[in-house]
């Protein structure tokens, strides 16, 4: 069974570090594959590492809806994040998560 991340300790270094591998997210008892498109600084917080958002890529279809959704990295860990869509780009549909 996976390991459970608690978001508060997630920083943009945990993200890269896994940003090539298989990301599954889970809605409505479904799953789809995810790359990590992005990963960008956005200063300053009481988060050790200071603020940071994701933009993950997805299948153009389905889109997911902008809710917390659970995402499973490799086959060892997940966490539920809130994922907000930001729309299509050439390679499929962007979502973002803000960890502040």
């Amino acid at each position: 069974m996976a390991e459970m991340s608690e978001i508060d300790r997630l920083t943009s270094e945990h993200f890269e570090a896994r940003r090539n591998g298989p990301v599954t997210l889970e809605a409505g008892g479904e799953t789809m594959a995810l790359t990590i498109a992005e990963i960008n600084a956005m200063g300053t917080s009481s988060r050790e590492g200071g603020a940071f958002s994701v933009v993950f890529r997805g299948p153009r279809e389905p889109v997911v809806e902008q809710a917390i959704h659970r995402l499973t990295f490799g086959a060892d860990e997940r966490a539920d994040i809130f994922l907000v869509p930001l729309g299509p780009d050439g390679d499929g549909m962007l979502y973002e998560a803000v960890f502040t």
